[in-house]
């Protein structure tokens, strides 16, 4: 199921497990994306966010 895409959330409920903590717990380490993959996202995220600060600033009135 995990390879197949299918979430945590729902994987939780499929396998009778009481919280998402059990799954992960249980199937983490078969979750796709790793640490390197997670920070290079959120890097991205900020720089997203960093850049729409800016131009809103730019367009905001002095």
């Amino acid at each position: 199921m995990i390879a197949a895409g299918v979430n945590a959330r729902a994987l939780t409920t499929y396998m009778g497990h009481s919280s998402i903590t059990t799954t992960y717990d249980r199937y983490g380490h078969l979750m796709p994306g790793n640490e390197d993959e997670a920070a290079a996202l959120l890097d991205a995220y900020l720089e997203r966010s960093n850049t729409r600060a800016r131009l809103a600033a730019l367009d905001a009135p002095s």
